[in-house]
């Protein structure tokens, strides 16, 4: 993620804003069929803009008062909105100079997992997670059978947003007492990190080889549910297992992907040293 110091005073470098603003009034109508409160349509519109690059990396964005005009929302909708983007690292306050595309706005570089590319096999889709559950459990699984010494396990739950086309589900297991520490965090920076790296940096235990399979089946009510799918869909589960020194396993990763056009690149070997030392 970039600093603010990094972070220039262009304005949009994209279409004319009113232009930007119109296609923003466009978009929260087209949310409007949702059951979402409305600061979060206005987020998800303000999202894909990014997304798309109708507001790109440097750009300074309206003013809250004129995202309510354009929007038809309230000033209170409005500044709910931003102020969530902001929390979430997609957008960059300076006080006193205004609200900032950061350079850093996707999270592509650092979700290793969920890179997916379009038809010119060429760029990567943007992607942003959001943390929606934290729990400790003792319920068995896969993970249970991979981290056999845990007698508890911290699951954390993530929903990936990929190009504002569609989301998948991420759900990562770790000892719940050797990395008990997680749970201090605030859900806040569970939107931007990744967790690999929190292993690494905050408890010594870097991640040194996954093993991934991948199948097709049938996704689970609940699953389907949280990704707002129909209840009988089919998709692709790909499961990760993370080991540390001496091959000691230390993480089990399920995620959910739900059918889409788009091609998945899978993690090379040469990604593996990047949870070690990415942001």
């Amino acid at each position: 993620m970039a600093n603010i110091e990094q972070i220039g005073e262009r304005q949009n470098s994209g279409r004319p804003r009113g232009e930007a603003m119109a296609e923003l009034r466009r978009r929260v109508e087209e949310l409007a069929y949702q059951d979402d409160p409305r600061h979060l349509r206005l987020k998800a519109a303000i999202l894909s803009m990014i997304a798309e690059g109708l507001w790109a990396p440097g750009d300074k964005l309206p003013a809250e008062t004129e995202f309510a005009r354009a929007s038809g929302l309230s000033l209170g909708t409005a500044q709910k909105a931003l102020g969530a983007l902001a929390r979430d690292g997609a957008l960059i306050r300076r006080h006193g100079h205004g609200t900032f595309v950061p350079s850093g706005a996707s999270q592509a570089d650092r979700l290793l997992h969920f890179r997916f590319v379009g038809d010119d096999d060429s760029a990567i889709a943007p992607v942003y997670a959001e943390a929606i559950e934290r729990r400790v459990t003792t319920r068995g699984g896969a993970w249970s059978a991979l981290l056999v010494e845990a007698s508890r396990f911290i699951r954390i739950r993530r929903r990936i947003t990929v190009a504002e086309e569609f989301d998948c589900l991420s759900e990562f297991y770790i000892d719940g007492d050797r990395f008990a520490g997680v749970l201090d965090m605030p859900m806040s920076e569970l939107h931007r990190v990744m967790i690999r790296t929190v292993l690494a940096e905050r408890f010594s235990v870097p991640t040194l080889f996954v093993d991934q399979r991948v199948q097709a089946t049938g996704f689970a009510p609940e699953v389907a549910k949280l990704l707002k799918l129909d209840s009988e869909t089919y998709g692709l589960a790909l499961e990760v297992r993370s080991y540390t020194r001496d091959r000691q396993p230390i993480a089990f990763q399920h995620i959910f992907i739900p059918p889409n056009v788009r091609k998945l690149q899978l993690m090379s070997g040469n990604d593996v040293s990047r949870f070690s030392c990415a942001r």
